[in-house]
């Protein structure tokens, strides 16, 4: 029996589809203005296993939210809770990240060693519960920046207030397990995006 009711699910299940395939929204993007990003990227190309990796990221989440049966508390894997899954899902939106800040300006050595130094500790951090999102707070962080420092779009630094309502609604959810909260959480945590895609859009064309 499901642990969420139909109402909940009708609200949960849409904006896990959306979380899951929102990343596309790069390829036309990347498509579309590909001259523009040839003179001011480093390798555009790459920004597609970005995507790949992003959209796997949402991909385990979802898998470990049924195996929680869509109930997050503090104590389950989709919560505080640690598994494989849970794992696996920070790590590739971790890799993902790394490949699009590496795509923006990896010709930067210190852009190389700090996407690989990342990629080598999150593990570790996530394995010993040593501040496992820190990495992804980095590579946002940088990501964001880079971003703006490139295509001068200050829409960008929306992504800061996407990652503030993240962390707020995923509190809310930890201490009310008021599921609604998890489907913002989800609406939040995947919404960055669209700002990376605006910003590229607008100053390509605008």
């Amino acid at each position: 029996v499901m642990k969420i009711d139909a109402k909940m699910s009708a609200w949960i299940f849409p904006v896990h589809i959306y979380a899951l395939l929102v990343p596309l929204i790069l390829v036309p993007a990347i498509i579309q203005n590909e001259s523009f990003l040839n003179d001011r990227v480093f390798q555009q190309d790459i920004i597609f296993y970005g995507v790949i990796f992003l959209m796997a990221g949402s991909f385990f989440e979802v898998w470990q939210n049924h195996i929680d049966e869509w109930y997050v508390t503090d104590d389950s894997a989709s919560g505080n809770g640690y598994s494989l899954l849970d794992g696996l899902f920070s790590f590739s939106i971790l890799v993902g990240q790394c490949i699009i800040l590496y795509a923006f300006i990896g010709n930067l050595s210190l852009i190389k060693y700090l996407c690989l130094i990342l990629i080598l500790v999150m593990p570790i951090m996530y394995y010993k519960k040593i501040l496992p999102f820190l990495p992804l707070t980095i590579i946002g962080v940088a990501n964001t920046i880079t971003a703006y420092l490139i295509f001068g779009q200050e829409v960008i630094f929306l992504q800061f207030l996407t990652i503030a309502l993240t962390v707020r609604c995923f509190d809310k959810l930890i201490e009310t397990e008021n599921q609604f909260y998890h489907g913002l959480t989800t609406l939040f945590a995947s919404s960055g995006i669209i700002f990376l895609y605006l910003a590229i859009e607008l100053a390509a064309n605008g």
